[in-house]
């Protein structure tokens, strides 16, 4: 199952693997709380897809090959 998360005007998939879109809020929490979202907001990090696995969610970047685990709790 997949959805869009909409950040800074900027669609990101998220697809769901072992959860379901009850976990978005944590997602934009956790975003908030490590200061993704302002990194985001900035123009720092830009995203090209989110995986919800479990309690975590893997985000996915566009600028080079890396990605990040950020725990939902």
């Amino acid at each position: 199952m997949s959805t869009e998360v909409v950040f800074n005007n900027q669609k990101i998939p998220v697809s769901f693997v072992s959860c379901d879109q009850k976990a978005i809020p944590q997602l934009i929490r956790a975003l908030k709380e490590k200061g993704m979202y302002t990194s985001l907001a900035e123009g720092r990090e830009t995203i090209e897809r989110i995986e919800l696995i479990g309690n975590s969610a893997v985000l996915h970047h566009k600028t080079n090959d890396r990605c990040i685990e950020l725990p939902l709790y």
